[in-house]
């Protein structure tokens, strides 16, 4: 019964179609924390989880034997209020950045744990601006990494729009000691002065996505880093509903949008333009993207997180439905186990 259940609600969907398989997926594991797990980083087999006010915490994944995950690390990582709501990390530096949304984004090397000074190693970001910040993005992933950063304002001082949204950038410099410092750039972007309730920012291939930059109208604005490391925008595109998430990828960039408006992708051309958009998971909202393995997973809040098999070219694929908890956040880890962040923990689905 449950699994004609399952079938049926898959069918459904919008996007799906009668004649495409459905994959069943299994529960394998759950990892239960005492607040939100906003969003997750895998390294590896070790996966680091924002896990709002109760800090960072690093789990070791055993996934193929046992089935089990052991804690390395669970806790603050600076003194004060935590609340942390994004992770990023730089891949080439080995740097883990960690943003708290009512103060700093953070900064340590990923195994910091493994110092015997634990989250001490932890450095606040020097920002060009100490408002509430919601997201980020590395912009440069080298041996002095690149983030930008989103920061909301209040009170700007402007009768037409009094509540803003600015961008900052901030290098780091990593030492070969281990010690960090960071400081703010103070190249002006000219990206200020953008709508209060921009969503979402992404930086891939030297290009920058923002989600809900305009005042009038829901878009996507899609700028371009030139030789002086600035940006310039390139394309607007206006969309059906708010977006709430973006992604970019080498053909394609993919919007996650609100009130169960679905998710909107763009198919790009040789030269970066786009010949063919279009909508999938229709009636539901998408909060966030993940790519990998040939596999797209949207992640849905109370609805789950949905997956489609794709080759980042054509349509994609409708492949499962996982009924989880609420989904902030879901990634691939070892081709058929998918890793969900909810507000009650981590779910650990296997996928077949």
């Amino acid at each position: 019964m449950k699994q004609l259940f399952f079938i049926l609600l898959i069918f459904s969907m919008s996007c799906l179609k009668q004649s495409e398989p459905v994959i069943s997926e299994k529960m394998i594991y759950i990892y239960s924390t005492l607040d939100s797990v906003r969003d997750i980083e895998l390294v590896g087999d070790t996966l680091y989880v924002a896990n709002g006010s109760e800090g960072l915490k690093i789990l070791k994944l055993n996934l193929d034997d046992s089935e089990s995950i052991e804690p390395i690390y669970e806790g603050p990582i600076f003194e004060g209020s935590q609340n942390l709501i994004k992770l990023n990390y730089a891949r080439n530096s080995e740097l883990i950045f960690v943003l708290n949304s009512e103060d700093l984004t953070y900064v340590a090397p990923h195994n910091f744990y493994e110092s015997i000074f634990g989250f001490g190693l932890f450095v606040g970001i020097v920002q060009c601006d100490t408002d509430n910040h919601s997201n980020s993005t590395i912009i440069y992933d080298g041996i002095e990494p690149e983030i930008l950063t989103l920061f909301r304002h209040l009170d700007t001082g402007n009768e037409v729009q009094p509540h803003t949204t600015s961008i900052e950038r901030s290098k780091v410099l990593n030492s070969d000691d281990g010690f960090i410092e960071s400081f703010c750039d103070i190249n002006d972007l000219d990206l200020d002065s953008l709508n209060y309730d921009l969503s979402d920012i992404y930086f891939y291939n030297d290009t920058l996505y923002l989600a809900n930059p305009n005042f009038s109208i829901p878009s996507i604005q899609i700028y371009y880093q030139n030789i002086d490391d600035n940006f310039e925008l390139v394309r607007e595109d206006t969309l059906s509903a708010y977006p709430k998430t973006v992604r970019g990828f080498d053909s394609a960039y993919v919007v996650g949008l609100d009130n169960d408006a679905g998710c909107y992708i763009a198919l790009l051309d040789t030269e970066g333009g786009v010949y063919r958009n279009f909508t999938v998971a229709k009636g539901y909202t998408i909060r966030d993207i993940h790519y990998s393995q040939n596999l797209l997973l949207l992640s849905a809040g109370y609805d789950g997180v949905l997956i489609y098999e794709w080759d980042g070219v054509n349509d994609p694929n409708p492949y499962a439905l996982i009924s989880s908890g609420y989904a902030y956040s879901a990634l691939v880890y070892k081709e058929n186990k998918i890793i969900i962040g909810t507000k009650n923990g981590i779910e650990i689905y296997e996928i077949d």
